[in-house]
C-alpha cells in the first residue's frame, strides 16, 4: 500500500513537471509570436493596432461595460477591475518591441489576440477614398485618419450572399455612435433592436450626410499613450444591402413602402436618412477618425476620473441619496427650525438697524 502511494506521488509530480514545462513552452511561444507580429508591423499597421487597443480599452472604461466590453478573450474572463486596469496600463505601441520583456503573460496574450484575430483587419487608406463613396451636400471637416475594415473570407461571402446574386445593390451611408460602442460593433455587428431612437421605425439609423451622423459621435477621452491623442471621435461609413423590405429611405424611383416602416411613429423617413431593420444588411466598411492632440497628464487624469465614476456608480448614487435624506431630515427637524428662526431674527434686526442708520 505504501509503495502504491509513493508511485502515485511520483507520477503526480512528473505530471506537474510536464504540465509546467508545457506551460513555459506556451508562454515562450506566445512571446515569440508577439515579437514576430510586432516586427511585421509598419507605421500604418501600428496606428491600426493602436486603434483596436484604444477601442477595447474605451469599452472597458465605459459605464456600459456589461454590453460594450464584448467580445473579450477567454483568458480575461473572471478578471476584476484592478486586474484589468493593470493589464491596460501600457506604454505607447511604438515602444512595444523595445519593452516586450516588461509585459506580463496576460498582456502578451492580449496583444496577440488583437493582432491575429481573423474576424477582420484594419487597413489605413487615404481619407479621400472613403469620402468619395458618398455624395454629400454639406461640407464637413476632413477626418485625420481613415481605416478600411477588411473582413475574413467567411464574413465577406456571407455578406455578398445577402445581395441575392447582385439583385440588391450595395449603398454607402454614415453612422454615428459613442466611441465605447465601436469594439462591439466591429466584432458582432449592429444591434438595431437595442437602439433607443425609433421615431421612424425600429432599426439602425444611418445618413447620407456625414454632418448629420457626426452629432451622434461625440469626442471621448482615451488612454494617455494613444498615438491618436487625448480625445477621439469616430464616424462610421457603412455598406448597406438595399433590400427594400428591410431598408427604408427616400428614393426617387422606389415604391412608397420603401420610404416608410410599418412601425414608424412619424411617417416617412426624411431625405438623407436610412433606417435598416435587419442587422445583417449593414456593416462597417470605413472608420473615419477625428483626433485631438495630447496634453501631458490631463488625458490620463480624465481617464482615471471617468473610470472611477464608472466603477462606483452604485455607491455614488447611494451617497447622493444619503445626503438628500440628511438634508431633508435636518430641514424638518425642530432644532433646525429653532436655529433658523433665531438666524432670521438676527438678520432682520441687523438689516433693520442698517436701514435706520441710512435714513438718519
Amino acid at each position: 500500500m505504501h509503495q502504491r502511494q509513493v508511485k502515485a506521488d511520483v507520477l503526480h509530480e512528473q505530471q506537474q513537471q510536464q504540465l509546467s514545462k508545457e506551460q513555459e513552452k506556451t508562454e515562450v511561444n506566445e512571446r515569440d509570436l508577439l515579437i514576430h507580429n510586432l516586427n511585421n508591423l509598419n507605421n500604418s499597421d501600428l496606428y491600426a493596432f493602436d486603434l483596436q487597443l484604444t477601442l477595447l480599452r474605451t469599452a472597458f472604461e465605459s459605464y456600459k461595460r456589461e454590453t460594450a466590453f464584448k467580445p473579450i478573450p477567454n483568458f480575461l474572463n473572471g478578471f476584476d477591475t484592478e486586474k484589468l486596469l493593470k493589464t491596460f496600463r501600457l506604454p505607447p505601441v511604438i515602444t512595444f518591441s523595445s519593452v516586450i520583456d516588461q509585459f506580463d503573460d496576460v498582456q502578451v496574450q492580449l496583444f496577440n489576440w488583437l493582432l491575429t484575430r481573423e474576424t477582420f483587419k484594419l487597413k489605413t487608406v487615404p481619407v479621400e477614398v472613403a469620402l468619395s463613396l458618398v455624395k454629400h451636400q454639406l461640407h464637413i471637416q476632413s477626418p485625420d485618419y481613415a481605416f478600411e475594415v477588411v473582413y475574413n473570407k467567411n464574413r465577406q461571402e456571407h455578406f455578398e450572399k445577402l445581395t441575392m446574386d447582385n439583385k440588391y445593390k450595395i449603398t454607402y451611408a454614415y453612422h454615428g455612435t459613442r466611441l465605447d460602442n465601436l469594439h462591439s460593433i466591429l466584432h458582432t455587428g449592429f444591434l438595431g433592436h437595442l437602439n433607443k431612437l425609433s421615431l421612424f421605425g425600429s432599426g439602425t439609423y444611418f445618413s447620407f450626410e456625414p454632418s448629420v451622423s457626426l452629432h451622434y459621435s461625440p469626442f471621448s477621452s482615451v488612454w494617455a499613450n494613444s498615438l491618436f491623442g487625448k480625445r477621439l471621435s469616430c464616424l462610421l461609413l457603412c455598406e448597406i444591402i438595399d433590400d427594400p423590405h428591410y431598408v427604408k429611405c427616400a428614393t426617387e424611383d422606389g415604391p412608397p413602402s420603401q420610404r416608410q416602416a410599418d412601425d414608424s411613429q412619424a411617417g416617412a423617413v426624411p431625405e438623407q436618412y436610412v433606417v435598416v431593420k435587419n442587422n445583417n444588411l449593414a456593416r462597417v466598411k470605413y472608420i473615419l477618425v477625428y483626433s485631438e492632440a495630447n496634453e501631458p497628464g490631463r488625458s490620463n487624469q480624465t481617464s482615471k476620473i471617468r473610470l472611477f465614476l464608472s466603477n462606483h456608480r452604485f455607491y455614488l448614487c447611494l451617497f447622493i441619496y444619503f445626503l438628500l435624506l440628511i438634508f431633508i431630515g435636518l430641514f424638518n427637524s425642530n432644532m433646525f427650525n429653532f436655529y433658523w428662526r433665531i438666524s432670521r431674527r438676527k438678520l432682520n434686526i441687523l438689516f433693520g438697524s442698517q436701514q435706520q442708520h441710512v435714513v438718519e
